[in-house]
């Protein structure tokens, strides 16, 4: 008998709130996971955000704060940053314009001259705007540490220069330079000057500044030389000192304006690097007058250069001669020719006929001038014992023969160069400021940094050996006129 019985039916699910598979429930978990990414998601973007801001933080500090602060040298109580230095180096960019516009004004007239001058100022204002990424220039460091040494050691000797011989000297200097006599300084200069329309540059040429220049396309002409004007008062000269200043921005902006650069420096940066700069040379000029008073000058009257002629006697010695035995074969014809010379014949016709000497007889024997070290013009180096001999002649004499290594000589001597008064007194005081400039290096502590690490074991320490002179009987042989090696069908270009 069949079992009838239904199997139960399965329950089916709860329909309340528990029942729903979108009940709230897993909805408000569902919004807490897409929460949880979601600040997850932003979290991570503001690390990345802020790390790329402390990055470019962390740059702009880099470039702008820490460089510029780092010291580069220092002398005493001065230290340079590279900061210091980058405004130091447009100061004297500044005074490199200044004295190329100076050049142009004095050698005007002579364009062989004016055209390695005229257009510099792109050139120079170019470097200014990558002064940043340039490398330290050694010299311009060398030129800061003078200027240090200058300035705190004549503080030290209470040796000062006050505001207004500065602007006199710097007037005195350039007004007739830059100024147009008869220039009234109520009249502004017109810094609107026009420029020549068919002298146009191409901004996007790059400058070469060994490149010659045609001068009528400049639109400054240069003015005649200028005459000394006496020195102004101090009101005066400061008022002149502004005109100078608009005279040389305005050339400066029309030398730029020629190919559409725009100025990287200000008025105001070529007031101090002027006024920097004669500041340091009043200085200089007050220290060499302190160290060397004119009062205590003691004027020498020994002569600094010597000018002779000569007559040589060759004297060669054979190896293992007896050199003493030669030189005395050969004094007869010295003194033969010396007395001839007594008896009146002419110097120059004589040496150029006897005289040895291949590099002087061509020229009557002339020697040239020499200094006590018996450095020549003509690049020789003469023996000392014939320098000696010459110093030792009043002038005009002549000398009985003169024994060196190469011969007998005898010389005449033509002219005592004695140097006046001021210029001795000029090298006197420049000898004695060189010699006060170290004395200040050694107290004042002069550093350059970084410095470079100490090594454990000292290099050892090699002395070069010491040169000797290479003297010679008299001037370098001429170079021959005649071709010694004559090459047919070659034709030697002349020189324009």
């Amino acid at each position: 008998m069949a079992d009838t019985s239904k199997k139960p039916k399965p329950a089916a699910p709860p329909s309340g709130p528990a029942g729903n598979p979108q009940s709230p429930r897993r909805k408000a978990a569902h919004k807490l996971l897409e929460e949880q990414r979601q600040r997850l998601v932003l979290l991570i973007t503001g690390v990345v955000i802020g790390v790329a801001l402390l990055l470019i933080g962390g740059g702009l500090i880099y470039e702008r704060i820490w460089i510029p602060s780092r010291p580069v040298a220092s002398v005493g109580t001065a230290t340079l940053t590279r900061g210091d230095y980058w405004e130091e180096r447009r100061l004297g960019y500044a005074r490199d314009i200044v004295q190329n516009f100076q050049l142009l004004v004095l050698l005007a007239g002579n364009p062989e001259f004016t055209q390695q001058f005229q257009g510099q100022a792109p050139f120079i204002n170019r470097q200014i705007a990558n002064l940043r990424r340039a490398e330290l220039e050694e010299g311009f460091l060398e030129q800061w540490e003078v200027r240090q040494l200058l300035t705190q050691g004549a503080a030290a000797a209470g040796v000062v220069v006050n505001q207004d011989e500065v602007v006199q000297a710097i007037t005195a200097d350039l007004d007739a330079l830059f100024l147009p006599d008869g220039a009234d300084p109520e009249l502004p200069l017109d810094l609107e000057a026009p420029l020549d329309p068919e002298a146009p540059l191409d901004p996007e040429a790059p400058l070469d500044p060994e490149a010659p220049l045609d001068p009528e396309a400049l639109p400054i002409e240069p003015a005649p030389m200028p005459t000394p004007r006496p020195t102004l008062e101090p009101v005066a000269a400061r008022e002149r000192l502004d005109l100078i200043i608009d005279e040389l921005y305005r050339r400066f902006e029309i030398e730029l304006a020629a190919i559409g650069d725009r100025a990287n420096l200000s008025k105001a940066d070529f007031r101090v690097a002027l006024i920097e700069q004669y500041r340091e040379q009043l200085l200089v000029d007050r220290l060499q007058e302190a160290l060397v008073p004119e009062e205590d000058f003691a004027f020498s009257e020994e002569p600094t250069r010597i000018s002779a002629r000569q007559i040589f006697v060759a004297v060669e010695v054979e190896e293992g001669a007896d050199a003493d035995a030669a030189f005395a074969a050969a004094l007869p014809r010295a003194e033969e020719l010396h007395a001839e010379l007594r008896d009146g014949i002419d110097f120059a016709t004589l040496a150029a006929v006897q005289s040895d000497d291949l590099g002087s007889r061509e020229q009557g024997g002339n020697l040239g001038y020499f200094d006590q070290d018996g450095q020549a013009q003509n690049g020789a180096t003469y023996p000392p014992e014939l320098v000696e001999a010459a110093f030792a002649l009043p002038e005009g004499a002549l000398s009985e023969p003169i024994r060196t290594m190469f011969g007998w000589h005898v010389i005449e001597v033509l002219d005592r160069e004695i140097p006046s008064r001021e210029a001795q007194l000029r090298e006197a005081r420049t000898e004695s400021f060189d010699a006060w400039l170290e004395e200040q290096r050694t107290q004042l502590r002069v550093q350059r940094f970084p410095q470079p690490p100490a090594t454990s074991t000292p290099m050892p320490t090699i002395e070069a050996p010491a040169l000797e002179p290479t003297f010679v009987p008299g001037p370098p042989t001429p170079f021959p006129i005649d071709d010694p090696f004559p090459d047919e069908g070659f034709e030697v270009p002349s020189l324009p």
